[in-house]
């Protein structure tokens, strides 16, 4: 008990402390209470130390692709420092072959695809799984939760894995029963989906071609009886099924999971659908599912689904607005298009091709785009980091849409599991994150000029307005005469680059955009200050040395201690904390440690030894917490 009210009060005095310093106020997320929930299973959002939206029509989602939960764990406060208000974790249900010890590809078996062909529907504890196990699994999610940071989990509910010999054995490679091309490990997790067979009979992969010009009846049949690169289609219209998948994502809600992408969602049927093909799939999974985080813990489970190119001939996409947002990849070949060939009237268009702006969710790219052919259609994987941020810029500066960023692995050959320090951890895209939360649900204004795209944000006459300026044509460019309708006169540092800019009458009279070709400008007054974390040493993410199996990439991050060679504290004349030799203890210095871990400040000999609080020799996070200890009135140290 003595615990759980220390860091309420901590909590209280941290935000009381960010509310005095930065002026203004933040989209608060929103916290869940733990009704009915084991405390061991479920952990709500416990704080928000870096004033992280929690709005479900403004997240900014990280795709942790692969990545274990572990090495994900580690890498929270980067990710809650860098703005993103959601991460999205790798399918964690139980797959049909382990991945331990296996690359995202390049090998003839196994890859990043593995996790996508499920074995059974419950969260996978083999001992081979390379995203670890269910109790890291919960461990990371709390964590998350302490940073504000919301995480989400990757479904694959439309179909099963395949038989390993598959495309191998040319008797099962075109059997029309579906018996034949299933994994036998469903049987070990899904015995009942088995022994009923509950797949669509016959079997038939999937040919796409009658997506565009129908007949409706046989394009529906095509795209929700079909299998999708020949993974039996699971009967998703039968009672047995749909309570299974209801099953599994319970688990993950009592997990602490605050919402699903849903893999393959075009290919399960809707209510809307013809007679022969319809049913409450989603009804009796999703909205059934919501209701129960709403009910249990004050939850709004933020869902979305995976749909490429169409719905199909007839299929509307407001048949899954009901149940989940959902991609519009016409918008985002649109927006990609225009930040790579200046088309700035593309770059950020008035509306979505299938939706409102919150029923959509937009990528910088996605895992499918990264893994598909360079040289064919539709794949991302030669677009340069410029090129694929200005494509952020775009999408994130926005209000009420939701928008994914992909964590690219730093080798395709490097094994499952490891959470790479690329591109997502840009300065660029921390600037238009910060942005982003800032601004959360106060509208937004499009404009342009030459090959400059502008998302304006918030209002001029609050002198609170900021803008993000994308160059469309490259990169460094003056920014003069471009449109800023939000911003008020006055002088604005860009975020990015550190350059001043100029505003008079709404529009930009000087500055130049940097090497990154995007620019993000706001007042200084709206600007977070470096906050001090409020997340307890029990849930400290682990400093013991990584478990990784690739070595080539070495980070320190903000959680990580700081070796130290000092004399004792005693021998200095400030108190024992006080690190920044100002005479009095306050949060200034557990910021200043914070900042110190983070390798944002540099401490001298004498402010590393008021620094190591604890006593053990080394700086760490432990020592930032001490600090928050003494102040609220325990004894600490």
């Amino acid at each position: 008990m003595k615990r759980r009210v220390l860091s309420v009060v901590i909590a209280a005095c941290v935000l009381l402390t960010c509310f005095a310093v930065v002026g203004y106020t933040a989209s608060a997320t929103t916290s869940n209470a733990m009704t009915g929930a084991a405390p061991d299973t479920y952990s709500a959002v416990t704080a928000n130390p870096y004033s992280i939206t929690g709005s479900n029509d403004n997240a900014t989602i990280l795709q942790c692709w692969n990545w274990s939960y572990a090495n994900l764990e580690k890498k929270i406060p980067k990710i809650a420092q860098q703005g993103f208000s959601v991460v999205q974790i790798s399918p964690p249900n139980e797959i049909k072959e382990g991945t331990t010890g296996h690359k995202v590809t390049g090998e003839t078996t196994n890859g990043w695809w593995m996790f996508y062909q499920p074995a059974g529907f419950q969260i996978n504890e083999s001992t081979d799984n390379a995203l670890g196990t269910k109790a890291e699994l919960v461990k990371m999610v709390k964590t998350a939760h302490a940073y504000g940071v919301r995480v989400i989990a990757d479904s694959v509910i439309n179909h099963m894995g395949t038989a390993n010999d598959e495309e191998t054995n040319s008797s099962k490679k075109n059997s029309a029963d579906p018996m034949v091309h299933l994994t036998p490990a469903a049987a070990k997790f899904e015995p009942e989906i088995v022994e009923k067979k509950l797949f669509h009979n016959p079997w038939f992969n999937m040919t796409y071609k009658y997506e565009w010009e129908g007949p409706e009846d046989t394009c529906t049949r095509d795209l929700t009886r079909g299998c999708t690169s020949r993974l039996p289609d699971l009967k998703t219209e039968d009672p047995i099924v749909q309570g299974v998948i209801y099953d599994y994502l319970k688990e993950l809600v009592d997990c602490g999971i605050d919402g699903f992408r849903f893999d393959a969602a075009k290919h399960i049927e809707t209510p809307n659908d013809l007679a022969a093909y319809r049913s409450d799939f989603w009804k009796n999974t999703v909205t059934k599912v919501k209701n129960y985080a709403k009910t249990t813990y004050k939850k709004d489970v933020l869902s979305y689904g995976e749909i490429l190119n169409t719905c199909g001939y007839n299929r509307k996409y407001s048949a899954y607005f009901p149940f989940m947002k959902v991609t519009d990849s016409d918008i985002i070949g649109k927006v990609q298009n225009a930040v790579i060939n200046n088309k700035v009237s593309e770059a950020v268009p008035q509306s979505m091709k299938n939706g409102t702006k919150v029923q959509t969710v937009l990528w910088n790219e996605s895992h499918d785009t990264y893994m598909n052919d360079p040289n064919g259609w539709g794949s991302t994987r030669n677009f340069s980091k410029a090129q694929r941020n200005k494509t952020w810029a775009a999408i994130a500066a926005r209000d009420k849409i939701t928008s994914m960023y992909l964590a690219r692995p730093a080798s395709l050959t490097q094994n499952l599991g490891i959470a790479s320090d690329t591109d997502w951890t840009s300065k660029e895209v921390a600037a238009v994150n910060h942005f982003n939360n800032i601004f959360a649900g106060q509208g937004e204004y499009l404009g342009s000029s030459g090959s400059i795209a502008v998302v304006g944000r918030g209002s001029s006459t609050t002198k609170g307005g900021g803008a993000v300026l994308i160059n469309c044509s490259g990169t460094s460019k003056s920014a003069s005469g471009v449109p800023v309708a939000t911003m008020s006169n006055g002088t604005y540092k860009d975020l990015v680059s550190g350059t001043n800019f100029v505003v008079s009458n709404a529009k930009i009279t000087s500055g130049q955009i940097g090497s990154t070709g995007i620019a993000v400008l706001y007042p200084e007054s709206l600007e977070p200050t470096e906050p001090v974390t409020t997340v307890p040493p029990t849930t400290v993410p682990p400093t013991e040395t990584s478990t990784e199996t690739n070595t080539a990439e070495i980070t320190t991050e903000a959680t990580e201690t700081t070796s130290v060679a000092t004399e004792p504290a005693t021998k200095w004349a400030h108190e024992l904390g006080d690190v920044d030799l100002d005479g009095r203890l306050s949060v200034k210095d557990a910021t200043l440690v914070q900042k110190f871990l983070a390798k944002l400040a540099e401490l001298n000999e004498e402010q590393n030894a008021l620094a190591d609080v604890n006593g053990d020799n080394s700086v760490s996070i432990k020592d930032a917490t001490g600090i928050q200890y003494k102040l609220a009135g325990f004894d600490a140290f």
